[in-house]
């Protein structure tokens, strides 16, 4: 029974994956002016537009950290962590994502420092395990994990609705991380985001934002298909580019420095931003896209 039903849904997602690739090319072939691909990969085979990022950010007061990691203490972080086999973005599958991600969680670390006491969430966390890793780490007893999916409010550890509504007291969290989640926001919700943290960290409290994603120009990213397959009609902004992608993802935003100004940096009067440019990422995998990091710290 068990057989045929996973050949049952291994065929029904062969058929999902024709109709969308199929509606994703007729979309494109009749909105012909709208580009297409990922503007992350112009950054990855271009060095020379991250070079140019790192000055339009030091000229608008921005500070950038050049920083690397050691491949060995990654692979160690690996060897000592306890992953399940399977949750949500391809679980171990080295197929799927989990070299990036575990990458981006080790980075994560280099910006925490938590103790038994510190309150910590990981935001739109979905069933990615990392909150259980760092209350193990630390000894926490307070570790939540945010997302949409979750139903409505605080249920032990797990915290549902938007991530700009958190129903905990002001100035209670230590910290928070982001791993390829910020970029999903759309219309308003990145903005609403940054001044609920405002308001729930603690003075010197973090928000360690990666991958950080930043571009030569204000860009969002589209799967026309796959929202229209999943009834969603995305919250654009009129100043965007809009880029239309084959990835199966409904939105993805990536800021360029005046717009990063505009929406989020102008917005806030209690979080400053550090940016870190990570040199060595391809050092781990050469799928590996790991180029910012942005921590946002609370004003003691």
């Amino acid at each position: 029974m068990a057989e045929k039903q996973e050949l049952a849904m291994r065929f029904i997602r062969t058929l999902y994956n024709l109709l969308h690739n199929f509606l994703f090319r007729l979309i494109v072939a009749l909105k012909s002016p709208v580009q297409t691909g990922h503007i992350s990969v112009e950054h990855l085979l271009d060095k020379k537009l991250d070079d140019k990022l790192v000055l339009d950010l030091d000229q608008a007061g921005i500070t950038v950290k050049e920083i690397t990691i050691n491949p060995s203490d990654y692979q160690q972080y690996l060897e000592n962590t306890k992953y399940p086999v399977s949750y949500y973005g391809g679980g171990k599958d080295p197929r799927q994502n989990f070299i990036e991600k575990t990458l981006e969680h080790f980075v994560s670390f280099q910006f925490l420092n938590l103790k038994a006491t510190s309150n910590f969430i990981d935001i739109a966390a979905c069933t990615s395990p990392f909150y259980t890793i760092v209350k193990e780490k630390y000894n926490l007893t307070n570790s939540y994990q945010q997302d949409l999916v979750f139903k409505k409010g605080l249920h032990r550890d797990k915290i549902g609705g938007y991530a700009s509504e958190i129903p905990l007291p002001d100035q209670s969290i230590d910290a928070v991380t982001l791993h390829c989640s910020l970029e999903h926001f759309e219309g308003n919700s990145d903005t609403e985001f940054f001044v609920e943290m405002q308001r729930v960290l603690k003075p010197g409290g973090k928000v360690i934002v990666l991958p950080f994603y930043l571009a030569y120009e204000y860009t969002i990213h589209l799967d026309p298909a796959f929202n229209l397959l999943k009834f969603h009609m995305p919250k654009t902004d009129k100043s965007a580019a809009i880029r239309y992608c084959n990835w199966k993802q409904y939105y993805s935003r990536h800021y360029d420095v005046k717009v990063l100004q505009t929406r989020i940096l102008n917005e806030l009067t209690k979080l400053e931003l550090e940016v870190f440019r990570l040199q060595n990422f391809k050092d781990i995998h050469p799928t590996s896209y790991l180029r910012f990091i942005g921590v946002f710290t609370k004003n003691e």
